[in-house]
């Protein structure tokens, strides 16, 4: 099932490998007013020098279309930070 989705997280934790910078990020849904936290990943193509490595502390615009599959959402994203 596809759905829509925009999110606003932040970084609260990160570990960074020469491939690879991932951790976990927590938004808060509106209706409910619960946190929930994702995993994010960063690949070591994605690093140029007009789009810098996340970071602990960062807010994160996640947007688009998703795919569910079971409790869990597959998300692939593009970089934007504030």
């Amino acid at each position: 099932m596809t759905t829509t989705l925009t999110v606003i997280a932040l970084v609260t934790r990160l570990r960074i490998t020469q491939t690879v910078v991932y951790g976990d990020a927590i938004y808060r849904e509106k209706l409910t007013s619960q946190n929930h936290t994702i995993g994010i990943k960063q690949f070591v193509n994605v690093r140029h020098e007009y789009n810098e490595t996340f970071a602990e502390g960062d807010l994160l615009l996640f947007g688009g279309k998703f795919t569910l599959e079971g409790q869990k959402v597959m998300v692939r994203i593009r970089n934007s930070r504030y």
